[in-house]
């Protein structure tokens, strides 16, 4: 089902469509309870009687209502209209990313721009990786921001997977926006988890700066188009993005350098964690050669180094063992 502008939803007067997706609508509503407007989320009516649909929407309540950050958009509220779950959430109401990138010259912003926006995405992430989540559909559309913006709110947790949680899709099949997809996403064969996200953040950045992103079938729609999607996705997992330098020669030169190695196709030579990210791209300066600080905790890194650790102490007791 759908609202209609001017009807009562419990405490909710619908004003109108936000925007529509192949699995859910945004609608922008009055809550007469506190005086302000919200956005309210409802499964879409393709969808209505689809298990997949409504156990990934569920999914996504379950994820973003368990995640409190001041770079997160909050739900407020959940209930049901006619058997069908709503989220309620706060309106961000400067539109997306996406949205400002079109109105902007040749769909580029400005570095002193772009960064800021980044890096309170990186910190919405940092807090969601920290919390067992991987987001996995990181794109300029699910980046929300304020009237002024100058700060940024991430949204839609619809395929983000919480660790050890068990994937809705099969083994194998592969889910998020081709033009931000980690190369692991793509394969969906093993595990996905925060360098996944990094990925995406620097394609976003990628895009957000040269006014395209890394990789694209030009004349086509991506999303809509077999071939088209085929040929972006094969390019995420072999082909070397041009620097976004190269596009928009006055990025500084430690972001482009950042920028390449969040895109880097094996996950462990990648920027390790969303913090990091931030730092470095604060930091002024390329310290990629930097010891790496540890990434979220029961990340690889810090496995390894434990793993490690182990080996070491096992090791000296066989040595003991053996004198």
């Amino acid at each position: 089902m759908g609202f209609r502008s001017g009807q009562h939803v419990g405490a909710y007067v619908i004003d109108g469509l936000l925007g529509r997706g192949g699995m859910a609508s945004v609608w922008r509503a009055w809550d007469q309870r506190r005086g302000d407007q919200v956005a309210i989320k409802i499964i879409a009516d393709s969808g209505a009687g689809e298990a997949r649909f409504a156990d990934r929407f569920i999914g996504e309540i379950r994820h973003h209502a368990s995640l409190r950050h001041p770079n997160i958009v909050q739900v407020r509220e959940v209930f049901s209209v006619a058997g069908q779950p709503c989220m309620v959430m706060d309106l961000a109401s400067g539109g997306s990313l996406a949205g400002l990138l079109e109105k902007s010259p040749q769909r580029r912003l400005p570095v002193s721009t772009a960064l800021p926006i980044i890096t309170e995405v990186l910190g919405a992430l940092d807090y969601a990786h920290r919390h067992g989540m991987v987001h996995r559909d990181v794109k300029p559309s699910n980046v929300l921001l304020d009237q002024s913006h100058q700060h940024a709110y991430l949204s839609d947790f619809g395929i983000a997977l919480a660790v050890g949680e068990k994937r809705l899709t099969q083994m194998g099949s592969s889910v998020g926006t081709s033009a931000y997809m980690s190369p692991e996403q793509i394969r969906a064969t093993g595990t996905i988890d925060y360098r996944s996200d990094v990925y995406s953040v620097g394609c976003v950045l990628y895009e957000a700066l040269t006014g395209r992103a890394p990789f694209v079938a030009d004349g086509a729609d991506n999303e809509n188009d077999d071939a088209a999607l085929a040929a972006v996705l094969a390019m995420h997992l072999s082909a070397k993005p041009v620097p976004p330098k190269q596009r928009a020669p006055g990025i500084p030169a430690h972001v482009n350098a950042l920028v390449m190695r969040a895109l880097e196709k094996d996950p462990a030579r990648r920027i390790p964690g969303c913090a990091e990210f931030a730092r470095r791209l604060a930091a002024g300066a390329d310290d990629t050669a930097r010891p790496a600080r540890a990434g979220p905790l029961g990340s690889p890194t810090r496995i390894a180094m434990a793993v490690v650790a182990l080996a070491v102490v096992v090791a000296g007791v066989m040595i003991v063992m053996s004198g």
